[in-house]
């Protein structure tokens, strides 16, 4: 029998897009981030195979983003412009670079997930055709 699946760490994330610590550039971005989230942890949730999957997306939606916008949020207001003279950047920017790079990884992995279901319908249509199609020996 397979090893049951990780429970959740919380029922609802630790961060949502209404956040007042998050710049309002960020809400979309989170917002988007979080749809992903969900979406995989439904597709993954009773497929044992896809524990490393589940896995990552909870850590990345429990752990880094909350100490992501924790770490951003602790910079006072007056000293972010120390972040543009470091980086050429504002803070802002670098906060959304970084959930753009997460954002960019779950799309990553929701593709992944997503390869086996095309490859079947792929061959589904492939044999419909051969079996249905103008070569059809009985018609």
């Amino acid at each position: 029998m397979p090893a049951p699946l990780p429970e959740p760490a919380r029922a609802e994330p630790a961060i949502n897009a209404e956040d007042p610590r998050l710049p309002d550039t960020s809400r979309p971005l989170v917002a988007r981030l979080l749809v992903l989230v969900a979406d995989i942890e439904a597709r993954t949730q009773d497929d044992a195979l896809m524990v490393s999957a589940l896995t990552e997306v909870r850590q990345l939606r429990d752990r880094h983003l909350p100490l992501l916008i924790t770490s951003y949020a602790e910079i006072p207001a007056s000293h972010r412009a120390e972040i543009f003279r470091t980086t050429g950047h504002s803070a802002s920017y670098n906060l959304n670079q970084g959930i753009e790079k997460m954002i960019a990884r779950l799309e990553t992995l929701s593709r992944s997930l997503a390869q086996e279901d095309i490859d079947s319908f792929s061959d589904n249509l492939r044999f419909i055709d051969h079996r249905y199609g103008s070569d059809d020996p009985l018609r």
